[in-house]
């Protein structure tokens, strides 16, 4: 996290043991969703500033993330050709889409 007014670094979350790829943030404010070369996504609590989920699935890097408007959903795209819709309340996998 920075600080936009100071230019300076403000906050940083720890929990990926590679590359960051992608990040959101649900229009709330009270997640924070990132995609990383691990291969998971991680979901963070703005309240406490702690990790809340970590999302398991994908076999390859995670690219991209998004986050649905109401908090509900995940969906985020890798390297193994698959999409996957993720349910943050059961930190389930429902869905996914698999590429060519």
């Amino acid at each position: 996290m920075w600080d936009a007014d100071k230019g300076s670094e403000s906050l940083t979350l720890k929990g990926h043991n590679n590359w960051v790829r992608s990040v959101a943030i649900s229009t709330d404010g009270k997640r924070i969703v990132s995609g990383s070369d691990d291969k998971t996504i991680k979901v963070w609590d703005t309240d406490k500033w702690s990790k809340a989920l970590s999302l398991d699935g994908h076999t390859d890097s995670v690219t991209s993330v998004a986050i649905s408007a109401d908090g509900k959903r995940i969906v985020s795209g890798s390297a193994d050709n698959t999409i996957k819709v993720w349910d943050t309340d059961k930190g389930s996998e429902p869905l996914t889409l698999k590429g060519t």
